[in-house]
């Protein structure tokens, strides 16, 4: 019967009967046109004959009619897309997995695409964004590999502007904290001071007033404020009668000149983004501090100048600046002390690049196990659809006709997994920006946009490409009889089949494993971070910002008895042990790295330089509070008031490196120009230039005896009680004695800690995440073969125990083949994992990128995990019960 089928079919095939009747299209046509031609005189044959002549040709057949009236194709696509509709509602189960498996993986790689994109791809939100570059000066020579992308002097910067040719306009800022206030609560914010012409030099217009101009930048001025778009909401209440108002900014009046527009940020990739913008009024003494490097600075390049070729015109400029300087290292100079360029898009993410690249890297294995999945479900599904794609290559259908058939499937299945993909992936960048995502920059720009749309739509129309291929494997190379027996019970589904299915999981397997093992090195990374010697106690410790206002502490003398006397307050709270005050709080604080005389100093060939990498202003009980050691001498007391001699405290990192094998007690060290200052102590190396990096060379100053008191400090209170109870009693004690006084930055040191490891936390999180769900994929993946598997040889195993096989038997020959592809699966990743992982090297701390600990604990977890996905159908077929199975079969 099955061939004279198939001989009937070949021979319609053959005659060109089928489909040459015209469709009801074309006939309307044709019945319109004879219709008009017999209105017009014409017999009823000729006005007919004439009608398919006017339609296309009387000699072609009525297929080429349909084709040459363009109705053939569209009729085709609606037919399938019809059919590939009913065929995904007979298969609810299928549909679903492979719906749920896409969206997961076109939702992760959507949302993280959509953050490299606003990181790394899009241009910079400014004017002619591409021809703008960072200039700095460097330090080649420093000891420890030197200091690179070091902040500009005042004359260097106007050196640089004065005789510099490679740009067309170059400005400079430096950004500090501050505090605006009006009749309301201070609030505290990130403030740049601009030059004159940086914000016009950004292109981008004002919502409200005008920007900052040379005018407000020229020493002496009116001091004037531009807002931000959400200091303006917040702080103002969007009042649009704001422009010309006087506020409070630190200890003295400004007037509001401008607000800039919503998504204005300005300089690119801070963490906390800037609140206002104030105008830099350099003084005519800071025109002279040559060692005094404080100024970020911008450039627009001319055009048509490349960076290569701006740094070769800088080069020039060094050349006949070299030696201007009585300070001969502080000269411009191309070998002691150059400037260099960068791009600012580069400059702004580069810290992150790796990062970045690397989550794009891991979510594009995701996608890829997930497609993997949607694969060998579809390969499964096909064998079932082997007597369906038969039956029409007998009715004539071709291996195109097939493959647009079996293409319109897959696309709907990915238009389907994209449709819910789609609103994961904004929720997950809604969430990635509301936790800050581990301080990358430009984070707040990324969005579900066209570019991100156009990049989901090409990875759905890519993998429903790739699923219409699946039906169609290996279909052309047996005969179409052998292809209906398949389908008829005796066998499920060709030996290539299964063997392609396997290579596909193997390879799923590997994928996971590399995922897996680059999870576990940044885990591994994050705890080493976490147990970290800081060199303090940070248990209990409550921090907070305090900055003064007005012209009332003008007075040096009453801001040094502020500071003392908020300190003696708070330590008098209950709950509270210890409280001082600080300019600065570790982990991560701001290298210096001013030049100190050091007395009888001499260098040596290699040696250090007159230079210390941080200078700390401290209170009272400071090292008693945090808990940091004392190696030798004394801390801060009674005796280091305003007018005593003054004293130091250094740490253990600049006792070694200046008085390597001696006593630091005694010696004495100044400032240029400042006084002598005796080390009347040595206490342990805190961790100040970032967790993953050794102490530099520090220098305590006691607050009490500063001629220059900072208007802003850090309150630390080492607490035993309730944090609530505690910060709430020291407000009122702050309010108690001034209330214009603003708290802001109100954190436990954990906090600070934690802000110090978010980004290799974020990566951690987010790579276990992808890791987890690829771990899971490529389980289910396993269990699919091996259930699959399970079900073709049911009849077997049944002949197998009825000829006295027992179930351990059974279950041994299905675990085997788990085991088979799991080990294929282990050694591809691992030579894998072995590769990739090199480029983590810059993100790890305290662990290799090789790490056999971390490699072998994650192989053995993706063992256990696939070894157990093919235990739960090898059982099954160990219970199959021989008379069910031989009757089946």
């Amino acid at each position: 019967m099955i061939r004279e089928f198939i001989r009937r079919m070949s021979a319609l095939r053959r005659s060109k009967q089928v489909g040459c009747e015209l469709d009801d299209e074309l006939r309307f046509h044709v019945e319109k046109q004879t219709e008009a031609n017999i209105a017009a005189g014409m017999a009823p044959a000729e006005a007919r004959r004439q009608a398919l002549v006017a339609l296309g040709g009387i000699d072609k057949t009525c297929e080429e009619y349909r084709n040459a009236l363009g109705f053939r194709l569209l009729e085709d696509l609606i037919r399938d897309l019809r059919y590939g509709l009913r065929q995904l509602r007979r298969s609810p189960g299928f549909s679903l997995t492979a719906v749920a498996c896409l969206a997961l993986g076109v939702g992760a790689s959507t949302a993280i695409y959509s953050v490299v994109s606003a990181v790394l791809l899009k241009p910079l939100p400014f004017r002619d964004s591409a021809r703008l570059v960072r200039v700095y000066t460097e330090f080649p020579e420093w000891p420890g590999g030197g200091l690179s992308r070091f902040a500009v002097s005042p004359p260097e910067f106007l050196e640089l502007r004065r005789e510099g040719r490679a740009w067309d306009q170059i400005e400079a800022w430096t950004t500090l904290s501050a505090h605006v206030s009006s009749t309301s609560e201070p609030v505290r914010i990130m403030v740049p001071y601009v030059t004159g012409g940086l914000m016009s030099m950004m292109g981008v217009a004002p919502k409200l007033g005008r920007m900052i101009t040379l005018e407000d930048a020229s020493e002496g001025a009116p001091f004037t404020l531009v807002l931000s778009h959400g200091l303006w909401q917040q702080a103002f209440g969007s009042d649009a009668s704001i422009i010309g108002r006087d506020v409070y900014f630190n200890d003295s009046k400004a007037t509001i000149i401008g607000v800039m527009p919503a998504g204005f940020e300005f300089p690119p990739g801070l963490t906390e983004p800037a609140g206002a913008w104030a105008p830099l009024q350099l003084t005519a003494a800071d025109q002279k501090k040559r060692t005094n490097h404080m100024l970020s600075v911008i450039a627009r390049l001319r055009p048509g100048l490349t960076t290569k070729a701006a740094r070769s015109e800088l080069a020039g400029l060094m050349e006949q600046s070299r030696g201007r300087d009585t300070a001969g290292f502080h000269s411009l100079d191309p070998k002691t002390h150059p400037a260099a360029i960068y791009g600012l898009r580069d400059d702004v993410v580069g810290d992150v690049r790796l990062a970045m690249l690397m989550l794009l890297g891991a979510v594009a294995f995701f996608l890829l196990i997930a497609c993997v999945n949607v694969a060998n479900l579809l390969l499964a599904r096909s064998s079932a659809r082997r007597r369906e794609v038969a039956v029409r290559r007998a009715m004539g259908a071709s291996t195109p006709q097939l493959f647009r058939q079996f293409t319109v499937e897959g696309i709907l299945l990915s238009f389907a997994g994209a449709a819910a993909g789609i609103p994961l992936a904004a929720a997950a960048v809604k969430l990635i920006i509301a936790t800050n995502a581990g301080m990358i920059p430009r984070i707040r720009e990324a969005g579900i946009d066209g570019s991100v749309l156009g990049f989901s739509l090409a990875v759905t129309v890519l993998t429903g490409l790739v699923f219409g291929l699946a039906p169609l494997l290996h279909s052309g190379t047996r005969s179409l009889s052998l292809a209906l027996q398949a389908a008829t019970g005796r066998a499920f589904g060709s030996k290539s089949t299964n063997r392609l299915r396997a290579v596909l999981v193997a390879g799923e397997l590997s994928l996971a494993l590399t995922l897996l093992i680059g999870a576990g090195l940044l885990a591994r990374t994050l705890w080493n971070l976490q147990r970290v010697k800081l060199g303090f106690d940070h248990r209990g410790l409550i921090t907070m910002r305090v900055s003064v206002k007005g012209e009332a502490y003008a007075d040096e003398a009453r801001l040094r008895r502020l500071w003392s006397e908020l300190s003696e307050r708070l330590s008098a709270l209950p709950g509270v042990r210890s409280a001082t005050v600080a300019d600065g709080l570790p982990p991560q604080r701001f290298a210096v790295h001013n030049d100190t005389q050091i007395e009888n100093f001499v260098r040596r060939p290699g040696g250090p330089l007159e230079n210390v990498d941080f200078y700390q202003s401290v209170g009272r009980r400071f090292f008693e509070t945090l808990g940091i050691r004392l190696i030798e001498g004394r801390f801060f007391d009674a005796r280091d008031g305003f007018g005593a001699p003054p004293v130091v405290i250094v740490n253990e990192t600049m006792a070694r490196t200046f008085w390597p094998g001696a006593s630091p007690l005694g010696r004495r060290i100044r400032q240029p120009g400042g006084e002598w200052m005796t080390v009347a102590g040595v206490v342990a190396d805190v961790r100040n230039a970032g967790l993953d990096r050794p102490a530099g060379a520090e220098i305590f100053l006691p607050a009490d005896q500063l001629h220059n008191v900072t208007p802003r400090t850090y309150v630390i209170l080492k607490t035993a009680g309730h944090r609530e109870q505690v910060l709430n009693a020291a407000r009122q004690v702050i309010r108690g004695i001034d209330p214009s006084l603003p708290v802001a930055l109100i954190r436990t040191m954990d906090d600070v800690l934690g802000e110090a490891q978010s980004r290799p936390r974020f990566l951690s999180v987010m790579l276990t995440l992808f890791s987890t769900l690829a771990l899971v994929l490529a389980a289910f993946g396993i269990y699919g073969v091996v259930s699959y598997s399970v079900a073709q040889r049911t009849a077997e195993f049944g002949i197998r125990m009825a000829l006295g096989a027992r179930q351990s038997d059974v279950l041994a020959l299905v675990l085997g083949q788990g085991v088979r592809l799991t080990v294929a699966g282990l050694i591809i990743g691992l030579a894998c994992a072995f590769a990739a992982t090199r480029v983590l090297s810059g993100l790890l701390y305290g662990v290799s990128p090789a790490d056999v600990p971390t490699f072998a604990l994650v192989a053995s977890l993706l063992a256990a995990v696939a070894l157990l996905a093919s235990y739960i159908p090898a059982r099954r077929a160990s219970k199959v019960d021989p008379m069910v199975a031989l009757r089946y079969e």
